[in-house]
């Protein structure tokens, strides 16, 4: 579970409904925040000063929200305070300065947050993100049709499609795509029809199912400067460590894979990124190095190589 933060720098909680993610789970971006992408650059001319009220929460902190009950977090803005603090597409609001909220609606929750005091309040969140393998069917489509926008809705899924035998629901929001997170129909067109006639899989958040279990694993996160720098500083060196562990006696896949990285910091093409990364990370020691990644909330701007080479990077519908 994670926490977002209040100005003063309160702690930010995060778990799994069911331990660790996925393999790629967070992989495109982290990595966009390992080379410096948005937000660092703030490209959007985004506003990152805190709000004195919490009278238009939470759109004015970056995220939104949506459920009758679970609040889910739909969206988040890529350099806002929210992105800053690590709360992600699919999280579960939780609690809200201590008060058990899981099963509050969007409306009541948004009602009792611009009540409190605190700016912005402190939230527990909790992914509630389930990942979805299916097989294409014969003619190599996957019965199930997306529509939209941040975040993707599947608007009409088969019962007895590839997509549908796998437990996938019309109402449901597509996340990720092969452990990658999307976020524009475009995008998730594009990488799907990458994946045609391969199994593929979905980061899927349904509001239809309710988890009630929940874990303890905490972690800290502060969303003054200084302390953001420091855990920037902190993640990349662990990256780096992690990237010499894992590919230490393979310099060509660690050429490979730092070449992709640099081409996408030029093309910012993340169709590109989605398709290449695959074909270097194929085993399952190099997944340690995935889940290395993905793990990684706060932003990042600084990627090593072997401690020498330091690169700095700075409404529609689709049936599948």
């Amino acid at each position: 579970m994670r926490r977002f933060l209040s100005r003063k720098g309160r702690f930010s909680l995060r778990q799994s409904k069911s331990g660790p993610r996925g393999a790629s789970k967070d992989f495109y971006d982290a990595f966009r925040q390992q080379m410096g992408c948005p937000p660092m650059n703030n490209p959007m001319n985004i506003n990152l000063t805190l709000p004195a009220t919490n009278q238009n929460w939470p759109e004015e902190f970056g995220f939104t929200l949506g459920g009758a009950g679970p609040s889910y977090i739909l969206s988040v803005i890529e350099g806002s305070s929210a992105y800053l603090a690590g709360l992600q597409p699919g999280d579960q609001v939780v609690d809200i300065e201590g008060q058990e909220v899981s099963s509050l609606s969007t409306q009541a929750l948004v009602a009792l947050a611009q009540t409190l005091k605190t700016v912005p309040p402190s939230i527990g969140v909790v992914s509630r993100i389930e990942q979805m393998d299916i097989n294409p069917g014969p003619d190599g489509r996957f019965g199930f049709t997306i529509v939209g926008d941040c975040p993707l809705l599947v608007d009409d899924c088969l019962p007895n499609s590839p997509a549908g035998r796998s437990g996938l629901r019309a109402g449901d929001y597509v996340m990720e795509i092969n452990g990658i997170p999307v976020k524009h129909h475009e995008t998730a067109a594009a990488m799907i029809k990458v994946a045609q006639g391969r199994p593929l899989r979905l980061g899927v958040l349904s509001m239809r199912r309710r988890i009630k279990r929940l874990s303890h694993s905490m972690r800290e996160v502060s969303l003054s400067g200084d302390s953001v720098r420091q855990d920037r500083a902190h993640k990349a060196l662990e990256f780096n460590k992690k990237v010499e562990e894992v590919l230490g006696d393979e310099p060509d896949i660690k050429e490979q894979l730092f070449g992709v990285l640099k081409q996408y910091a030029a093309e910012r093409n993340v169709e590109n990124l989605a398709e290449a990364l695959p074909d270097i990370l194929i085993n399952e020691d190099h997944q340690q190095l995935i889940d290395s990644v993905r793990y990684q909330s706060a932003d990042y701007n600084t990627l090593s190589w072997s401690g020498q080479t330091r690169a700095r990077f700075p409404d529609k519908l689709t049936n599948i």
